[in-house]
């Protein structure tokens, strides 16, 4: 029994490094994908080869390792600004994107657009999988750290139970009644408060991450906004939506809409209802008749219930710690 338990506490350790390896990975990727959008410039890549990273989610790029958290990954070439040919191995991308550029083991599209830096650590940015693949990682990141914050509490919990499993043993029968009854009413209720706690503190900090830094992928433009009007009827009722129309690089014409924008960018764009304000910076996504909008200036922050989310995780969080330190003296007093 005491066999068995080491070895699933083992079990929990190596879960629990596994999985803090991906979540800091998903974090650092995530984070240079924010950068290379943000400074990097438009190139078209040409894409030299493709392989399947299931069994090897690392790659080697000199000294530092990088994590590879899509199942398929592509090797890119392009002429930099520097005048120098470039080449990426092993960028990331996603099953849905892939479907579109490889046919099993050949790669059907050669040519692709993409954001890039001359910098040997700054991992290229496919145009058309950037949102795709940053929300990959948000989930990626997301439950990688569920998964390490649960295997760490279980294998403390373990650890802890073990420790007092021998002492216990090791007392004998003469000295069980000296032996200090296990503090089960303060673990049991600290992990508990703590696992809870860093749930809720976890969504709420990817929902405010992702309102507030989310990388935009697509091109910039002005657009024209043809309507707006405040829906009165229907699931909408209440809503501000506007029409917009804009051209492309190529000259032609598009239209979209209903965009569903905020208070505050409807308070903008009129004055008592009316539309004073007929242009806004828009990024567009996707070609032709697949384009969509994004209007720049409308950008929404978190709300205040995630606000209220994360500090009630971190009050769970300090509770639940409180109560395991607390227990934790009570059994070294008792040692």
């Amino acid at each position: 029994m005491k066999m068995r338990a080491a070895r699933l506490r083992n079990l929990f350790l190596l879960i629990a490094i596994f999985a803090s390896i991906a979540a800091l990975g998903s974090w650092q990727n995530a984070q240079n994908m924010r950068r290379v959008l943000t400074d990097g410039y438009r190139a078209v890549v040409q894409v030299t080869g493709a392989q399947y990273q299931r069994l090897s989610p690392i790659a080697i790029e000199g000294w530092r390792p990088r994590f590879v958290e899509q199942s398929l990954s592509v090797n890119l070439k392009w002429d930099g600004k520097d005048g120098k040919s470039h080449e990426y191995r092993n960028v990331p991308i996603t099953e849905a994107f892939a479907g579109t550029i490889v046919s099993g083991n050949e790669v059907k599209l050669a040519i692709l657009p993409a954001k890039v830096l001359d910098d040997e650590l700054a991992v290229p940015v496919i145009e058309g999988d950037a949102r795709a693949r940053f929300s990959s990682l948000q989930d990626w990141l997301r439950g990688s750290i569920y998964v390490a914050f649960a295997s760490w509490l279980a294998f403390g919990a373990m650890t802890v139970w073990l420790a007092q499993t021998r002492r216990t043993m090791a007392g004998g029968a003469s000295a069980a009644g000296k032996t200090a009854e296990f503090p089960t009413r303060l673990v049991l209720p600290g992990l508990a408060a703590l696992l809870v706690g860093a749930v809720l503190t976890i969504q709420a900090w990817a929902v405010v991450d992702e309102a507030g830094q989310t990388p935009e992928a697509g091109n910039e433009i002005v657009a024209e906004i043809t309507n707006a009007t405040t829906l009165s009827s229907g699931p909408g009722a209440g809503k501000h939506v506007v029409q917009l129309s804009w051209k492309d690089a190529r000259g032609g014409v598009h239209h979209f809409g209903p965009v569903t924008v905020s208070d505050a960018f409807w308070n903008k764009i009129t004055e008592n209802g009316q539309l004073t304000t007929r242009q806004t910076r828009i990024r567009s996504e996707g070609e032709g008749i697949d384009a969509r909008p994004i209007i720049v200036d409308d950008v929404q922050g978190p709300g205040w219930q995630g606000k209220v989310v994360l500090g009630i995780g971190l009050l769970l969080m300090a509770a639940g710690a409180v109560c395991l330190a607390w227990a934790v003296r009570i059994i070294r007093r008792a040692a």
